[in-house]
C-alpha cells in the first residue's frame, strides 16, 4: 500500500482539485477511487490542471523530443507514446510526472501484448484479427519513427544507452497505456475537436456500466473538469463507464472481461454475393437504408435477433420479384417477413453464419464447461481464464442466436428449405440440411 500512498500524495498535491477522492486497493481490481464525501449529479469529483496531465500540449513542451519527432513527422499518437518513454526511462525520477507513471503497471493486459500461443486460445473470435491488426499499426507507427536513425541525427535524446528506452516492446507498452488510460475530451477548438490526455487520479478510475464520470476541457481555467453523472454516496467505489462495446473489445483495449456487460455481443459482418445479379440494386437499397454492410457491422445478441442484421439478410435474400416490389422493399427494411421464401433463405444465410463462427473456435461450448470446472480448485493464467471466458460468452449467444432464429422463422415448408439450401448452398447442400433442422449446432451446447 506504501506505493498507493505515495502516489496519492503526489496527485493532491499536483491535482488539488481531487482531494475528495482517494486511490485504494479494490479486491480483485488492483486499484480503484473512492469518494471521501458524497457527490450528488454534477459535482465535479476531480479538476485537474492541464499542467498537471499528459498530453501533446506537454509533449510540445519537450522541445529537443519535438524536435526529433517532428523529423519525421511522427503521428499524434506516436508522440504521446514517446513523450511517456521519456518521462519514465529517461527523466524516470526526475519527471513531474514521476510517481504517477511509477505506479503504471508494466505488463501490456491488452491482447497486443498477448504472445501468439496465448491469442491460439481466442481462435474463432474476431478479436483475434482486430489484435492482429492493431498489433500491425503500432509496428507501422513504431517503424515510421525510424529511431536507429533519430538515434545518431539526434544522440541526446535518443542515443547511447538511451536507444534502450525505445524499443519497441517499450513503445507498444505506452501505446497500451495510452490507449486504456488516456481520456478524449472536447476543445472547442477549430484545430481539432478532441484532445487525447491523460488525466492523473481519473485513470486509476475502474469500470462500471451503470455510473459515468463526464470529462470536459475548461479553455478558460486550463483544467478538464471532470463531473458525476449519477449520485456517488460517501466511502463508495468511484467508477467510469469505459463506454458501451462487446467484451472482446474491453479485452483488446483494456485487457479485462467486465462481470456483466449490458452490451455484449458477437459482431458479424454481411455481404451481398459478387456473382448475384441483383447485386448493384441491392447494396444501393442496404446503402439508402444505414444497412450498408462495406461500412458497418452488425450483431449476435445473447436474447434475440438484431433488427438491423435480419432487414439487411432480408434484402440480400429477396429475388427479382421481391426487390421490385415497393411493398416488399419497405418489409424487408423493416425486418418483416417478406415472404415465405425470404424466410427460408434469410433463415439459411443467418444458421450458416453462426455455423461458421461456431465451427472456428477449437473447442466446443460443452469442452469448454468441463475444462472450467476441471479447474475450479487450480486456476490457470489471467489471459488464459479471460480467453476461456470471452470464448464461451460468445458461443452462448451463437447458440441463443440460432435458437431464436427457430422461434422467429419457423419453417412454414420443407419444400422451401429445401429449396433455400439448394439455391444458396448447392455445395455444401446436406450441411444446409443439418443446420435447418438444427442437429448441427446440437454437438456445441453446454450439455
Amino acid at each position: 500500500m506504501e506505493s498507493v500512498m505515495t502516489y496519492e500524495e503526489w496527485a493532491h498535491t499536483r491535482v488539488p482539485g481531487a482531494r475528495d477522492v482517494e486511490v485504494v486497493a479494490i479486491a480483485g481490481l488492483g486499484r480503484g477511487l473512492r469518494a471521501r464525501k458524497a457527490f450528488a449529479r454534477g459535482d465535479v469529483v476531480v479538476e485537474a490542471a492541464l499542467g498537471t496531465c499528459a498530453s501533446l500540449a506537454s509533449a510540445r513542451a519537450d522541445e529537443k523530443l519535438m524536435r526529433a519527432l517532428e523529423s519525421v513527422k511522427a503521428s499524434a499518437e506516436a508522440v504521446l507514446a514517446m513523450h511517456v518513454l521519456r518521462e519514465v526511462y529517461d527523466f524516470h525520477e526526475a519527471s513531474a510526472y514521476w510517481p504517477w507513471l511509477a505506479s503504471l503497471p508494466r505488463d501490456v493486459d491488452s491482447t497486443a501484448g498477448w504472445t501468439e500461443e496465448e491469442l491460439d486460445e481466442l481462435e474463432g473470435s474476431n478479436v483475434v484479427a482486430f489484435t492482429r491488426a492493431v498489433k500491425e499499426e503500432w509496428r507501422a507507427e513504431y517503424d515510421a519513427l525510424n529511431v536507429t536513425n533519430l538515434s545518431l541525427a539526434y544522440a541526446d535524446v535518443f542515443g547511447g544507452e538511451k536507444a534502450e528506452y525505445y524499443t519497441f516492446e517499450r513503445f507498444t507498452w505506452a501505446k497500451y497505456i495510452v490507449w486504456s488510460r488516456a481520456i478524449d475530451v472536447r476543445t472547442g477548438s477549430d484545430d481539432g475537436a478532441t484532445a487525447r490526455i491523460l488525466v492523473p487520479i481519473l485513470d486509476m478510475a475502474n469500470h462500471s456500466p451503470l455510473t459515468k464520470l463526464v470529462p470536459e476541457l475548461d479553455a478558460e481555467r486550463k483544467t478538464v473538469r471532470v463531473y458525476a453523472a449519477s449520485d456517488f454516496a460517501e466511502n463508495v467505489e468511484i467508477r467510469f463507464n469505459y463506454d458501451a462495446k462487446p467484451s472482446q473489445y474491453f479485452l483488446l483495449q483494456y485487457g479485462f472481461i467486465p462481470e456483466n456487460n449490458p452490451s455484449e455481443c458477437v459482431e458479424v459482418t454481411l455481404r451481398v454475393a459478387a456473382g448475384d445479379p441483383l447485386r448493384e440494386a441491392k447494396e444501393d437499397l442496404l446503402k439508402n437504408h444505414g444497412l450498408d454492410p462495406r461500412t458497418r457491422n452488425f450483431e449476435w445478441k445473447p436474447v434475440g435477433i438484431d433488427v438491423d442484421l435480419l432487414a439487411a439478410t432480408r434484402v440480400i435474400a429477396m429475388n427479382d420479384d421481391e426487390i421490385n416490389d415497393p411493398t416488399s422493399v419497405a418489409l424487408a427494411i423493416a425486418g418483416a417477413s417478406v415472404s415465405a421464401r425470404n424466410d427460408a433463405h434469410t433463415k439459411a444465410v443467418l444458421l450458416k453464419s453462426i455455423s461458421s463462427f461456431l465451427e472456428g473456435y477449437k473447442t466446443t461450448l460443452r469442452e469448454d464447461t468441463v475444462y472450467v470446472r476441471s479447474r475450479a480448485t487450480n486456476l490457470p493464467s489471467k489471459r488464459k481464464r479471460f480467453a476461456v471466458l470471452l470464448r464461451m460468452r460468445e458461443k452462448i449467444i451463437l447458440l441463443s442466436s440460432a435458437n431464436a432464429l427457430f422461434i422467429e422463422l419457423p419453417d412454414e415448408d420443407q419444400e422451401l428449405v429445401i429449396g433455400a439450401c439448394r439455391h444458396a448452398f448447392y455445395s455444401e447442400y446436406d450441411a444446409c440440411m443439418s443446420r435447418a433442422n438444427g442437429s448441427a449446432f446440437r454437438k456445441y451446447e453446454r450439455d
